[in-house]
């Protein structure tokens, strides 16, 4: 009799348990939970709806995820549809979300957050290694990303910001939203954009690279500044070298 490798045999999904001290309620396409919940580690068919607190013991994978509590998870969490909490949101490992997420109030991953739709934190919002959201990323509240912030279009930042890596997209526009006269935002690397950059009142230690560039007020550039077609500087920027034209295919 043949020998079956044991990698060529397939193991049972893993389903997640969830139990509630309050109101627990399931229907065809999502689970409601009230008062104190517990998810264990495992798969969810369903879309998850937690109105109160919800503690996730290891990675889970679900088919959508809404918060308006506090949520603690203790591993991985992938999402198969929306995310969105106005409430404390904290991962300690990836976040994956096939759709769009929201974050009103406080959130917090520890590793890399990659959302395919886009990305809008509009409270608190600590990122891990890697932040992406492929549609776009909208951040207006206070902003911490341990590493480089990326979107295939568009990165709106307004409120205090500060940000370890690269800021990559299409359009960059940092601070032209706000009236302030402090410099809160801060780049530790470099800004590249494939088409503009504009920037207001933010301190940048790497290079700015765009197709259409403007640097306004009270804005710091430690690096290189390279434009293709068209560049603005306010007369209250500082730069540190002198801008550099260079070709639409050096970009």
């Amino acid at each position: 009799m043949e020998k079956k490798d044991d990698d060529s045999i397939e193991k049972p999904e893993k389903r997640a348990m969830i139990s509630s001290s309050g109101d627990f309620t399931e229907f065809d396409k999502h689970i409601s939970v009230s008062g104190s919940a517990k998810i264990s580690g495992g798969k969810v068919d369903k879309s998850i709806r937690i109105a109160g607190s919800g503690k996730i013991n290891g990675d889970l994978e679900c088919s959508g995820l809404t918060t308006s509590g506090s949520l603690n998870g203790s591993g991985n969490v992938t999402v198969h549809g929306d995310i969105s909490s106005s409430g404390t949101f904290n991962v300690a490992g990836f976040l994956y979300g096939d759709e769009s997420a929201d974050f009103a109030g406080s959130a917090q991953v520890g590793n890399i957050i990659t959302i395919q739709g886009s990305l809008i934190a509009s409270g608190t919002f600590i990122g891990g290694n890697f932040v992406r959201g492929e549609q776009s990323v909208n951040l207006s509240g206070s902003s911490d990303i341990n590493g480089n912030l990326s979107s295939e279009k568009n990165i709106n930042i307004n409120g205090s910001t500060n940000i370890e890596g690269n800021v990559v997209a299409e359009n960059v526009i940092i601070g032209v939203q706000e009236k302030i006269k402090k410099q809160h935002y801060k780049i530790h690397g470099s800004i590249l954009a494939k088409n503009k950059v504009n920037i207001i009142k933010t301190h940048v230690d790497g290079n700015i690279k765009g197709k259409d560039v403007k640097i306004g007020q009270r804005t710091e550039i430690l690096g290189n500044v390279y434009y293709v077609d068209i560049i603005e500087i306010d007369e209250k920027a500082k730069l540190a070298n002198e801008p550099i034209q260079i070709k639409l295919d050096e970009l």
